[in-house]
């Protein structure tokens, strides 16, 4: 595949990076760039903006770190090429180790509440494709946080919190673990991320997200990065609430599946795109009931979708029968299902999309919550 200015293949086994001018191969560092499982070190990306090019950083063993540039429309290939990657560096036994005090997850899934006391856990992408700056000026407060090993990487809770003091750029964005300061958003992302931060500060939350941090330490250097799990901008948070007096759980976010008849339901619909926080494009937490529904020859069972008690569509038979073992089991015990919906529209034609992990796909620790919640019911 390609990137901006380079070949891209990567079998599964091996990496092979090729520059196609004489400009990116400066940028390389070198004519040919061949990885393999031994000697990749460490992997993260950032996403593509409207006015700048997403790229992949490689920290590559025994050689200074390289950077794979790719455009949006590139995107989708490289996004595939780090999730290869990650899985390349996981079966690695020379990869840095992950610190005793912390162990490496999938992206965990709220079987209750996704807030707690005044923090809001922002929506994320599944991967750490948000790059942090800065990291440099705050190796003391990175060495406080890295493990005792000489190589790792560690899951945490990050903090983002606006700095609009910031005498070089308004819109600054800082990044905290555990109180301390650890770098900044890049300016271009400050800049898409400031006006939904300011919305979750003046509703009296904290913005928190899941953060990566990585460091290298040796005789006398100490090297570290942190990247961010960040959706984008407009799906960072719902716009909506759920009942928390109600016994409830969500389903982890996983595949989009597309909703029907939205159409009929405009009344609810227009309403809630005026409250986006982005034009043309909302997060809300909707509720999900398996219903019998009547049809010309027959009846069918089909798992529709209510926002704020208001019904917003409904899936297809197909993706209703395979949907509805996660639903009926929680729906008999009285407990409220709830899962992420994706708005796409205006006030006068809506998309609608559930963003859910099919049965197959549900991490074990949440089926054995669900488990435990319907026997306990």
């Amino acid at each position: 595949m390609d990137g901006y200015g380079i070949s891209v293949d990567f079998d599964g086994q091996q990496l092979v990076v090729q520059p196609k001018n004489a400009l990116t191969k400066v940028a390389l560092g070198r004519s040919r760039l061949v990885v393999t499982s031994a000697d990749l070190v460490s992997v993260s990306m950032t996403r593509a903006g409207l006015f700048r090019n997403g790229r992949l950083d490689l920290v590559v063993r025994d050689e200074r770190p390289c950077q794979l540039h790719f455009t949006r429309r590139q995107q989708a290939d490289f996004e595939q090429l780090y999730r290869g990657l990650r899985s390349f560096c996981a079966g690695d036994a020379t990869i840095p180790e992950v610190s005793s005090r912390e162990s490496k997850q999938q992206p965990r899934p709220a079987s209750a509440e996704r807030s707690t006391g005044k923090s809001l856990l922002l929506r994320g992408s599944g991967w750490f494709g948000q790059e942090v700056v800065g990291e440099s000026h705050y190796f003391q407060a990175l060495r406080g946080l890295a493990g005792a090993t000489s190589t790792g990487e560690r899951e945490m809770t990050a903090q983002l919190r606006r700095e609009p003091s910031n005498r070089h750029d308004r819109n600054a964005v800082q990044v905290l673990i555990e109180g301390r300061l650890v770098g900044y958003l890049p300016r271009e992302s400050a800049v898409e991320y400031v006006t939904p931060l300011q919305a979750v500060e003046q509703s009296g939350k904290i913005a928190q997200c899941r953060a990566r941090v990585w460091w290298r330490r040796g005789p006398g250097d100490f090297i570290a990065s942190v990247s961010l799990d960040l959706a984008e901008p407009s799906v960072l948070f719902p716009i909506n609430d759920v009942d928390s007096r109600s016994r409830h759980m969500f389903i982890p976010s996983g595949r989009s599946y597309q909703l029907t008849r939205e159409s009929e339901h405009l009344d609810v619909l227009g309403p809630l795109m005026s409250r986006a926080q982005a034009q043309g494009k909302a997060l809300v937490v909707a509720s999900l009931r398996v219903l019998e529904r009547s049809g010309p020859r027959s009846k069918s069972e089909v798992v529709v979708v209510y926002v704020d008690g208001r019904e917003i569509g409904e899936l297809t038979k197909q993706t209703s029968a395979k949907l509805s073992s996660i639903v009926r089991p929680l729906q008999e015990a009285g407990i409220t299902c709830y899962a992420d919906v994706v708005l796409t529209g205006n006030a006068l034609a809506v998309e609608a999309k559930l963003n859910i992990s099919p049965p197959e796909a549900l991490p074990g620790d949440f089926v054995r919550q669900l488990q435990l919640a319907v026997r306990q019911a």
